[in-house]
């Protein structure tokens, strides 16, 4: 069963400030052996003495850690002076930890030493990866890249870059393995065995302004935003400041999810060309927008996400691990604390450490690959997969709310006081700015609007007008050719020709088409034509058959092309069918009227061919082979008000229609053709019994 601990503890002296962590920690494991350890150091303490303590008491202990800005728990709360310290014990989970030195050289092989040190004698495939890497010295994303490919399939990466505590002297980012203070190196500890996990990545900033698209980038520099440079990008909407503001991170939203987004917070910039570089890659091509942050909105929302990510595990979290940004604690100052009451109620009586980061490691979503965020909380909730709802791990310390306050010592009071007004002059240096900009983006904003209404009510007449002229060419196309066809048309710019092994061809004539035409003027001639091969075009889409062309007085379709199917005969032959008691009708009008009947020959042949466009500019959709040239034959075989069949196409339509043999009969340039005319459709009874058969 999966047991956890936490510890924290406020003071000057490293010694007596982790005795007190251990002892808090030793309380509450009452006996039981812990199996790893993360350790957070916030303040001026000495890190080595902090691990070599902790080593000391539990010296099996799969320990990691790092410096922070601050410490958050559920033993005490907030604090910027504290060491932290969660402990882990289980008989089920293999805990093991790796460390991977000399990072900037060769991420990816630093990587795999501290893994392949982490899976020795875990016995199980990792399920959870904490990672902690060293910002100053390494890209962090290299060094996630590296995990994310070397990890086993299904294990979640999880992490942040570490930070460097407030104590003066500080130079740099403090990473812990062991008993031993490393820097340039990356600290893993694996989890597994059945572990469940949760997590939520709360960023909290609101996009505001266009969003616009990367134009040209290189891993963790990018030159242009759109049709600007990367700094005019922040000028236009922020006004002419000297350099970008950290304040006011950039949002890069998902391919996957377009409401989804990462931060990335502008490091540096390069006045001569424009560039912003950041404390993280944003790939070219991305939507990005920048963002700002509402100090009240933000606590609001991070309670709201660790709820729902309590919700997707089973039962209550045995632990939580809290990633948060030191961005994000400058921007809260006073109201950091705040945040840390906020999430340690929104998990009651789960234990719960966390650290300030300087670049937070987590998926965007479930089950997708982790990514560097900025500015971001990430909260990770742990449970022993299959546990009991009521897991052994002891009930938390109460919220720090309900804590009697330490007593402070005056060295450590008088360090708070110098820190809080650091932090106030920071918070009204920002909150000038904040307001400054938030007037120029109301100004640009006003006029990009004004600007963008005018151009979109341009845009939307041209829209307009492209729409119409390009449904004018939809359906011109796709009255030349299928849809199918046309869209491979459209695509690859070319049709190539396909093989059917089963398709039907009608074709249709009119009998003594010389004698009418010679009664008519071309235009009523014409007329006629379209009046009947209209009424052919309705009945033949009906049924799904594809009008291939006239020629004259002859007509031209087939079904099972473009797409092929299964009743293509019984279609045609049922058109057909349609056709003639269409020509029967019109006939029977036009004998009342005094006008000249137009009587029709059908023939209908059925078998393979090639389909395809011919010609390059001006298209037509056809069809060849002996199939086609038999089912001409078959109409001039035919007789008129009468539907000519092969046997071919007989076969298929029996069971649906009454024929007549006409035998074998002979065609021009090709062998004799067994034929059947059309006598009508069959009872669906009868039909039904010879479809059983």
């Amino acid at each position: 069963m999966l047991r956890v601990v936490v510890g924290q503890a406020e003071g000057l002296e490293t010694e007596e400030v982790v005795a007190a962590v251990i002892s808090q920690c030793e309380r509450q494991l009452e006996g039981v052996a812990p199996r790893a350890g993360i350790v957070i150091v916030a303040g001026a303490f000495e890190p080595s003495r902090v691990a070599a303590a902790i080593r000391e008491r539990w010296p099996a202990l799969a320990l990691i850690g790092c410096g922070s800005s601050g410490v958050m728990s559920s033993a005490q709360g907030y604090s910027q002076d504290a060491i932290g310290l969660t402990l882990l014990a289980s008989d089920t989970i293999a805990m093991r930890a790796g460390l991977g030195r000399a990072c900037s050289l060769d991420p990816a092989d630093a990587v795999q030493r501290a893994l392949t040190e982490a899976r020795a004698g875990a016995g199980a495939q990792e399920r959870v990866c904490i990672a902690l890497t060293d910002p100053l010295r390494t890209s962090s994303t290299e060094v996630l890249s590296a995990l994310s490919g070397q990890a086993a399939d299904g294990c979640v990466l999880f992490g942040g870059a570490a930070g460097a505590p407030w104590g003066i002297g500080a130079t740099g980012p403090v990473q812990i393995f062991g008993d031993e203070v490393v820097s340039d190196a990356i600290v893993v500890l694996l989890l597994s065995g059945p572990v469940e996990v949760a997590h939520c990545v709360e960023n909290s900033w609101s996009p505001v302004g266009e969003p616009q698209e990367v134009t040209k980038a290189t891993g963790e520099l990018v030159e242009r935003i759109g049709e600007r440079t990367a700094l005019d990008f922040y000028q236009y909407y922020l006004g002419p400041h000297s350099r970008p503001a950290i304040e006011f991170p950039l949002a890069v939203f998902e391919e996957r999810d377009a409401g989804r987004y990462y931060l990335r917070v502008p490091k540096s910039y390069d006045a001569s060309t424009g560039a912003v570089r950041y404390a993280g890659v944003i790939p070219e091509g991305a939507r990005v927008q920048l963002t700002e942050a509402v100090r009240d909105k933000m606590l609001v929302q991070t309670g709201r996400s660790i709820r729902a990510a309590a919700q997707q595990l089973d039962a209550a979290p045995a632990a939580a691990l809290v990633f948060s940004c030191a961005i994000r604690s400058q921007i809260l100052g006073t109201k950091a604390a705040a945040e840390v009451d906020v999430v340690v109620e929104s998990l009651p009586r789960v234990p719960l450490l966390g650290f300030y980061a300087l670049g937070e490691i987590a998926p965007l979503l479930a089950r997708t690959c982790s990514t560097m965020h900025n500015a971001t909380l990430v909260a990770v909730l742990l449970r022993e997969a299959g546990a009991p709802a009521s897991s052994p791990t002891p009930e938390a310390p109460a919220p720090p709310a309900q804590v009697a306050p330490p007593v402070l010592s005056a060295a450590l009071l008088r360090r708070k006081l110098e820190r809080a007004e650091q932090q106030r002059a920071r918070l009204e240096e920002y909150r000038d700015l904040n307001n400054a900009m938030l007037r120029t983006i109301g100004a640009e904003i006003e006029r990009s609007r004004q600007q963008i209404a005018a151009q979109n009510a341009e845009l939307r007449q041209l829209n307009d007008a492209l729409a119409r002229e390009k449904q004018r060419s939809e359906e011109l196309l796709l009255n030349i050719l299928p849809r199918e066809v046309a869209q491979e048309l459209k695509r690859t710019g070319h049709v190539q020709p396909v093989y059917y092994e089963s398709v039907t061809v009608l074709f249709t004539d009119f009998k003594g088409f010389t004698r009418i035409s010679s009664q008519l003027s071309p235009r009523a001639l014409i007329d006629e034509l379209d009046y009947f091969f209209s009424a052919f075009d309705e009945l033949v889409a009906r049924r799904g058959l594809e009008k291939l062309k006239t020629i004259g007085d002859a007509y031209m379709a087939a079904g099972g092309i473009p797409i092929a199917n299964e009743s293509h005969a019984l279609d045609a032959v049922q058109t057909a069918w349609d056709i003639q008691a269409f020509m029967a009708e019109e006939a029977r009008r036009r004998a009342r009227s005094g006008r000249p009947r137009w009587e029709l020959r059908v023939g209908i042949n059925t078998g393979p061919l090639m389909a395809g466009v011919i010609g390059h500019r001006k298209f037509a959709y056809d069809i060849w082979g002996d199939t086609v040239n038999i089912a001409a034959r078959l109409e001039s075989a035919g007789e008129a008000g009468r539907i000519n069949l092969s046997r071919a196409t007989y076969e298929r339509v029996a069971g649906s229609f009454r024929c007549t043999s006409r035998g074998l009969l002979p065609v021009k340039n090709a062998d004799p053709v067994d034929m059947y005319f059309v006598d009508g459709p069959r009872a669906p009874a009868h039909a039904a019994r010879l479809e059983e058969r």
